[in-house]
């Protein structure tokens, strides 16, 4: 079994030692290696050519191409074709009637795109490669070759941008890195590719919002805290205040919570408050982590965000949480992805009530962290 993957090494290796050229029609010497300018009459232009005129960047550029895609992505037939992707870097969107691709220079107008095709300002649009141009306008007229060729993309005035390639292996992708760079440099392999969004692997950080053990008011006096407790415009100033983890009858809490007069019959529910400010950036996520010993609800600006270890439906003050915890899970923190956008930048409100499984119950546990990510240069 040795013998064919390192067969299979060398064919990959092989594929990813190939040279690049690429044609951008900028008209910078280091890419401009074949003429496509709009001196050049490739015969899909209206107008005729009137000299030599200065080469104006494309549009739109051939960001990436899979020339032997094997299961990358499928199409609406669950083919799986060859494909290109044209990405438009500009401001204003680009319709695509009358621009042109071709796997050869020789025929620039091979597949001329019709069909109201369109691709908005910084969106991708992938094209099939598959010979089959009647099955719809993002179908082309020609396939690709995982052997090698050429892929060239002509604007309706006759500028023109090509890219020649060298054997490819299967589900291998080039792609432009950053999207629609120009220059040999500047293409790389991708496996599987990223048809359809950019090229540009996203680096998200870490938002901390809300660390573990913070400081939370909480009720423990067994009644509700009134009408709209989990409001921000609710007053909890007279509720005592502690660091987390709260509750009682477990060595690893900060702070002891009362239960009531009976240790038979312990309050069946406790609340806490508090409120954290958020920065006024994009979040692309947000996951907040709760230790809760039975059951908890939590609430986001008065509205609820997460539901463990209860019954689905209204709760009120008597309602058991579902199942007792176990000593494993007394100390574990359950994550819960939320809406990012439920977080607004400034304060926000957070508000949980926690539940017991029974009166008689031994314990009580509860703390909260809040974190969120975000795309880094937004």
């Amino acid at each position: 079994m040795l013998v064919p993957l390192l067969l299979q090494m060398l064919v990959l290796l092989s594929a990813c030692s190939q040279r690049f050229d690429d044609d951008t029609g900028h008209g910078a010497p280091e890419v401009h290696d074949t003429d496509t300018g709009i001196d050049t009459d490739t015969g899909i232009d209206t107008d005729p050519d009137t000299g030599d005129l200065p080469d104006v960047p494309l549009e739109l550029c051939i960001n990436e191409f899979m020339p032997d895609n094997a299961s990358s992505i499928q199409d609406e037939t669950l083919a799986f074709p060859d494909w290109i992707e044209l990405h438009n870097p500009g401001a204003t969107p680009v319709v695509l009637d009358g621009w042109a691709l071709t796997d050869t220079r020789a025929d620039p107008s091979k597949h001329v795109l019709a069909g109201a095709l369109a691709i908005p300002p910084g969106g991708f649009q992938v094209l099939w490669a598959d010979a089959l141009p009647e099955a719809g306008p993002a179908h082309l007229a020609f396939k690709l070759g995982g052997e090698g060729g050429e892929v060239a993309l002509y604007a309706p005035d006759g500028r023109g941008s090509i890219v020649t390639y060298g054997e490819m292996s299967a589900d291998f992708s080039l792609a432009r890195v950053p999207d629609c760079c120009s220059g040999d440099a500047c293409l790389s392999f991708d496996f599987r590719g990223t048809p359809g969004v950019t090229n540009i692997i996203p680096v998200y950080e870490t938002v901390p919002l809300l660390a573990a053990g913070s400081t939370w008011r909480y009720w423990d006096q067994g009644t509700n805290p009134g009408t709209g407790w989990e409001l921000a415009g609710f007053d909890d100033s007279a509720w005592p205040a502690g660091a987390g983890p709260l509750g009682y009858g477990d060595t690893h809490l900060a702070t002891t919570v009362g239960y009531g007069p009976d240790a038979n019959n312990k309050y069946i529910t406790t609340w806490f408050r508090l409120t954290v400010e958020a920065p006024g950036i994009p979040l692309a996520s947000l996951t907040l982590s709760l230790l809760r010993d039975d059951g908890a609800v939590v609430y986001l600006n008065g509205a609820e965000v997460a539901r463990d270890n209860l019954p689905s439906g209204d709760l009120a003050d008597t309602t058991l949480a579902s199942v007792s915890t176990g000593a494993l899970d007394e100390t574990t923190y359950f994550t819960f992805e939320l809406d990012p956008t439920a977080l607004v930048g400034g304060t926000n409100t957070i508000a949980v009530a926690v539940h017991q499984s029974a009166p008689s119950t031994s314990d009580l546990g509860f703390d909260l962290a809040l974190s969120g990510e975000r795309l880094v240069g937004e």
